[in-house]
C-alpha cells in the first residue's frame, strides 16, 4: 500500500496504521471512541460490595491502538489523547510506559454541562512526548489549561467534535510547517482541518463511512479556503 499524504482513509485504524511506515508522521491527535458508556452501566463486577466498571475491553484495545501508534509516531513526535476521567487511566498508564515525558493537560470547556451538582465543565488531553520531541517556539504562554469554549450541540458536524481553535493550540507549537498530523479515529474531521489551516499535512482514518463523507466535505472546505488564501497572497 502506498500511503498518501492529504487524504483520510474510510476503515479500521488499525488496518491503516499496519500499513503505514515506522516514523512516519510528526504528531498524533485523537479522541478515541471510550466504549464506557455502554461498559459503566451494562458490564461491572462486584468487589467486596462496591461495583466497578469493566473496562478490560477498552485496555486491550487501546494496548493495540498504542502499540502502532508509537511505531509510526517520530522520536521527535507528540500524541495527545483525548478522554475522560472514566477512561483517563486506561489511556494514561499504556502512555506513561512508553514515552520520556507524560502530562495532562485539562480543557476548560467555559461552562458547565449537563448534571444536578459538580457539573461536567472540562476534558482531559494525555500528552506524551520524547525527550528530544520538537517543539516550536511561537513566544505564545501556554499552561495545562486550555479554555476553549465547547462547540455548541447545534453548529456541531459530529456529536463529540472539538472546537477548532483548540486543536490548532495543540498542533502549532508541536507540528514543524509541512509535518504531518495523524488521527486515528477523525470523525468529523476537525483535527485534520485545523491541520491544513496551518500549513500541515494530514492524515485521517474514519471507520464510519457517514461520518468519513462528513470529514471529507469538512476538509474539502478547508483545502479551498487556504487555496483562496494563497492566490490573494500571490496575486
Amino acid at each position: 500500500m502506498t500511503l498518501e499524504i492529504d487524504r483520510i482513509y474510510c476503515g479500521d485504524c488499525l488496518d491503516l496504521m499496519r500499513e503505514m511506515p515506522d516514523k512516519s508522521v510528526d504528531t498524533i491527535i485523537t479522541d478515541p471512541p471510550f466504549f464506557l458508556p455502554a461498559e459503566h452501566y451494562q458490564s461491572r463486577r462486584d468487589w467486596g460490595g462496591r461495583r466497578f466498571s469493566d473496562t478490560s475491553a477498552l485496555r486491550v484495545f487501546w494496548e493495540t491502538v498504542i502499540t502502532e501508534a508509537v511505531r509510526v509516531l517520530k522520536p521527535n513526535g507528540h500524541l495527545f489523547v483525548f478522554c475522560n476521567c472514566d477512561s483517563y487511566p486506561v489511556f494514561y498508564v499504556p502512555m506513561y510506559d512508553r514515552f520520556h515525558k507524560t502530562k495532562s493537560i485539562v480543557w476548560d470547556k467555559t461552562r458547565p454541562g449537563l448534571g444536578h451538582i459538580f457539573r461536567h465543565q472540562h476534558e482531559l488531553i494525555i500528552w506524551g512526548r520524547y525527550a528530544h520531541s520538537v517543539y516550536l517556539d511561537d513566544h505564545k504562554l501556554r499552561t495545562d489549561v486550555l479554555k476553549f469554549p465547547a462547540t455548541p450541540s447545534r453548529e456541531r458536524d459530529h456529536p463529540v467534535e472539538k472546537p477548532e481553535a483548540l486543536l490548532m493550540e495543540l498542533i502549532a507549537p508541536t507540528t514543524p510547517l509541512g509535518g504531518v498530523v495523524f488521527d486515528p479515529f477523525a470523525g468529523s474531521g476537525t483535527t485534520l482541518s485545523a491541520a491544513k489551516k496551518l500549513g500541515r499535512h494530514y492524515i485521517g482514518a474514519e471507520l464510519d463511512p457517514a461520518w468519513h463523507r462528513v470529514a471529507e466535505r469538512k476538509v474539502n472546505v478547508a483545502n479551498e479556503q487556504v487555496r483562496l488564501f494563497d492566490d490573494e497572497v500571490l496575486a
